[in-house]
């Protein structure tokens, strides 16, 4: 392999494996992303405009740069610098903090950090004596050196989510209009964003335009009750996870494990206390909705996996027949990735897959649908979007990972990805909009890699024009 001294060329790979720097980067561990220096800024007023929030990092000398260049592919601004004397508010409100052991005091800090927000402590001390000293100090995680990067990213995004996430939504299902409008005030009052149905027919009209994040339905009802209605919700894959609490004045006991049997996850009894059923449902909505991130994200990536990828595409095609919009299918594969990880070593590889995440995650719109699709591969549902418009993003998105650069000083190198794009209105159904998405991205390879191709134009035999700086095929893979 031959060194890529210009951004734009190959090196390390055939192909060129490109850091985000301010704007994304990789991760640690191995061979890994060079990112672009991070500046250690005061908690003041923001730097970037395009970031989410504010991450903060406390943490000793020796290993602030480290952790800094780990954080880079975050869609945060990361600040390493000391809270306001006593103990007052920072100018700018944190979503998270990440305090290390090689601080003065680490427990000290934890406990006046937590005060603002969440906070990870990073250790090797895993006695029991040091657990039970964290949690009294407000550390919400421990984690543990060696840092599994994974662990260390799915907690941050997973803070930083719970804080900029929209409302709790709430699907609230009784006969009794004035019940129902009470729970819906209780519950709004709470932050919550609540939906009303009367019967069974108006709750699924409500689950099909989307899901909540939990149900409220009532036990006694005609014509359908809510243990039949909880029945039929339970029956489709989509919704086993949401949980549903049984509001009742039904007294028998039978009856209420009855009702828990088939599917409700707690039962309260009329009349209702508001204050406990506000927070029955808080509790229960925000668990569920950690249980179902845990089990539909990719472990390495943090995007959704192909499975929960999949249901949002039938989803989002099942809006777009109803409503009469359109959305556009991207399927995105790494070029020469096998290469990469025979030259470079998995842990690379790993940081690259990560690197094209964190680029997506944070170069798309917030409601853009990112999911690993498998291996190197990535989808990416672009809503209400036609595929002109959804393969100029994705482009933007191919010049900018292009700028990434990988491992260390001595073998640096970029890489590149090639991207088919489709429209549901040209194709409607799932298997047909993902086999033209599929075919536009083989088409993408086929025309020499490293560029984004529309259905229509694969369809015309038009894969692009080819880069300005010309890379070695290699024709056994994708």
């Amino acid at each position: 392999m031959t060194s890529r001294d210009h951004p734009n060329g190959p090196s390390g790979c055939p192909d060129g494996v490109r850091h985000r720097g301010a704007e994304g980067g990789g991760a640690t561990g191995g061979a890994v992303p060079l990112a672009a220096p991070v500046a250690r800024t005061p908690l003041g007023p923001p730097e970037d405009p395009d970031n989410e929030g504010v991450v903060a990092l406390f943490s000793g000398a020796g290993e602030t740069d480290a952790l800094l260049r780990m954080l880079a592919p975050l869609p945060y601004d990361i600040v390493s610098g000391a809270l306001p004397e006593g103990n007052g508010t920072p100018e700018r409100p944190l979503l998270a903090a990440i305090v290390t052991d090689t601080v003065e005091a680490p427990l000290a800090l934890c406990k006046q950090v937590s005060a603002h927000c969440p906070v990870a402590l990073l250790t090797g001390n895993s006695q029991f004596e040091f657990r039970l000293a964290a949690a009294r100090a407000g550390v919400d995680v421990l984690l543990f050196r060696p840092i599994d990067q994974t662990e260390f990213f799915n907690w941050v995004e997973h803070q930083t989510e719970r804080q900029s996430s929209a409302p709790l939504s709430v699907l609230a299902v009784d006969d009794d209009p004035d019940l129902a409008d009470l729970y819906a005030a209780a519950l709004g009052e709470a932050g919550m964003e609540v939906h009303v149905a009367a019967n069974a027919a108006a709750a699924f009209d409500q689950l099909n335009a989307g899901q909540p994040d939990l149900i409220l339905l009532d036990v006694q009802m005609p014509e359908v009750d809510g243990i039949e209605i909880a029945k039929i919700i339970r029956q489709t894959r989509r919704f086993v996870s949401v949980p549903i609490v049984f509001v009742s004045a039904e007294r028998d006991t039978v009856r209420q494990l009855e009702a828990r049997r088939f599917g409700g996850d707690e039962f309260v009894s009329k009349p209702i206390d508001l204050e406990h059923l506000v927070s029955i449902v808080r509790l229960r909505a925000e668990r569920a909705k950690l249980m179902r991130s845990i089990m539909e994200r990719d472990g390495l990536t943090g995007l959704l996996n192909h499975g929960r990828f999949k249901e949002r595409l039938v989803h989002e095609l099942e809006r777009c027949r109803r409503t009469g919009t359109e959305i556009s299918l991207a399927m995105i594969d790494l070029d020469r990735f096998k290469q990469i990880n025979d030259t470079h070593g998995h842990l690379t590889g790993d940081a690259v897959i990560r690197a094209l995440s964190g680029s997506l995650g944070s170069g798309l719109r917030r409601i853009d649908i990112i999911g690993r699709y498998g291996g190197e591969e990535f989808g990416v549902i672009m809503l209400d979007t036609p595929p002109a418009a959804a393969r100029a993003a994705i482009d933007r998105q191919r010049r900018r990972f292009g700028d990434i650069a990988f491992g260390d000083a001595g073998r640096r190198f970029y890489a590149s990805f090639s991207a088919g794009v489709a429209g549901s209105r040209t194709h409607p159904e799932i298997d047909a909009l993902i086999a033209a998405a599929d075919e536009a991205l083989y088409a993408a390879k086929r025309g020499g890699r490293n560029r984004v191709v529309a259905a229509a134009d694969a369809e015309a035999g038009d894969a692009g024009e080819p880069e300005a700086v010309a890379r070695p095929r290699a024709a056994a893979h994708r």
